[in-house]
């Protein structure tokens, strides 16, 4: 029966492939530094015993500790032989210490499973003992090992990580899945984010505890305890693995089901980063419920203070992501200057070049004499008259359209100006801009008025440049309606 739990407690860490902690007190960490709830580790709670389990996604052909790619706690009470697992999504932004804000699962590769126990405990203000853990390789070996799960693919999955050169292709409905097939469904993540692939993992192991509680597995128990127990690191001393394996087998067939639970907040993107911001009061009193603890003024107290402290966080990287793009359309309109007033040079270079080849062909006219001519009847060809230059007083404004909409936005805008009296000029396309800029290149009052009434919204500037053959470039942007 030991070896049974032993095996149920190891695959149980295997499914979710992960498995973490920290010791307390450890040297490596010297002084910890000032937590954000200010409440020192003998006041966070600590009446179960809390074992941190983590999956690592480990890289260590790239010299790259990896992340760890699923992370949930488990929270064990001997006295009552109560058990319960609460999953952590991995994009969770939390303040790692030594390390600033940043997703939870970046923890492991700035301080292995120490700093992401260490981590762990201040967003979920709980003592954490031991950890357990379980990489890629070591899960696939552990489904293997007992033969594969049978389990109902809720939907088609199909995904392929470049960066992991990692390819997911299952397909919807009940199916047998080995150790590769396993891994896809359990990584698998779509617009669900990381809640949805939560659930997926906790069926999972629901799955795998079904399969070695089986008649059929019993007989290859002796050698699949040795062989699971390699795949798996933990501090977790066996006296406590045979306790919790018990109190699993209890739950899941006496009392119908193992307590899950998922750290509650809301999704939200930072600098085109996706993150779960973590609601910290009802977090902090769900780990009351869970560790069957009493809510104390100081605790609830620090569950404020922290939550405070995450407002201000965002608050602040919200208003750093805005600078960023005031920034960006700054530097996107001086690179329209640059463009207006190269293509002003360029024009006045190819006028200047023209006039200097007309001079020196008069030149060698002048040489060469007068041209006797002929005595036979001569066709008289009229010189070319050169065409006046273009002034901005005359009637009609003339604009050059340039479609940066990304859409064929353009010659709907090219409509709209001619029919409100506008010489309009294909200015073809360029990269894509977001905001629609009209750039008159004179500041003569009658176009710059004119220019007023383009009808659309725009952003307007004046950019000078007496050689253009046109009185202002228009630029259609993504933002044209």
């Amino acid at each position: 029966m030991k070896k049974i739990i032993l095996l149920i407690v190891a695959a149980i860490a295997a499914a979710s492939y992960l498995v973490y902690a920290y010791m307390s007190g450890d040297p490596m960490f010297g002084t910890l530094a000032k937590t954000m709830d200010d409440l020192p580790r003998n006041e966070r709670l600590g009446a179960k015993k809390n074992i941190v389990v983590l999956g690592v996604d480990g890289r260590e052909k790239d010299d790259d500790p990896g992340r760890s790619d699923t992370l949930f706690v488990v929270m064990f009470d001997p006295k009552s032989k109560n058990v319960s697992l609460l999953s952590i999504p991995r994009d969770t932004r939390v303040r790692i210490p030594g390390n600033g804000w940043d997703k939870i699962n970046h923890a492991y590769a700035f301080g292995g499973h120490k700093l992401t126990q260490q981590t762990t405990e201040e967003l979920l203000g709980i003592q954490v003992n031991n950890y357990v853990m379980v990489d890629f390789s070591g899960f696939e070996s552990l489904v293997d090992a007992i033969g594969g799960i049978d389990i109902d693919v809720e939907k088609d999955m199909y995904y392929y990580d470049d960066w992991d050169d990692f390819l997911i292709d299952l397909s919807a409905g009940p199916q047998h899945l080995d150790g590769k097939k396993a891994i896809q469904y359990v990584r698998y993540r779509d617009e669900e984010g990381d809640i949805g692939r939560i659930k997926r993992q906790q069926k999972f192991m629901m799955a795998v505890y079904e399969k070695i509680s089986s008649a059929q597995i019993l007989t290859k128990m002796p050698g699949l305890v040795a062989e699971i127990m390699k795949m798996v690191k933990t501090d977790l001393p066996v006296s406590d693995m045979v306790a919790m394996g018990g109190a699993l087998h209890g739950m899941i067939r006496e009392q119908g089901g193992l307590q899950m639970a998922t750290v509650p907040g809301t999704p939200e993107y930072i600098d085109d980063i996706s993150y779960w911001i973590p609601d910290i009061t009802d977090l902090r009193e769900q780990m009351v419920e869970m560790q069957g603890a009493q809510m104390t003024d100081r605790y609830r107290q620090g569950a404020e203070k922290m939550e405070a402290e995450y407002r201000r966080n965002l608050i602040a990287a919200q208003e750093k992501e805005k600078q960023q793009e005031v920034e960006a359309k700054l530097e996107e309109a001086e690179k329209t200057e640059k463009k207006i007033k190269e293509e002003s040079k360029a024009k006045s270079k190819e006028k200047a070049d023209a006039e200097k080849k007309a001079k020196s062909k008069k030149n060698k006219a002048d040489e060469l004499g007068p041209v006797e001519p002929k005595e036979e009847k001569m066709t008289e060809t009229p010189r070319a008259v050169k065409p006046p230059a273009k002034e901005s007083s005359r009637s009609t404004i003339t604009v050059k359209v340039v479609d940066c909409s990304g859409r064929g936005a353009g010659s709907d805008a090219a409509a709209k100006l001619a029919a409100s009296g506008f010489d309009v000029v294909d200015g073809g396309t360029d990269p894509e801009r977001d905001q629609t800029t009209v750039v008159s290149t004179t500041s003569n009052g009658r176009v710059v008025s004119k220019l007023t009434t383009v009808p659309f919204p725009h952003a307007m500037r004046i950019l000078r440049a007496d050689d253009a053959e046109y009185d202002a470039v228009i630029f259609i942007g993504k933002d044209y309606q």
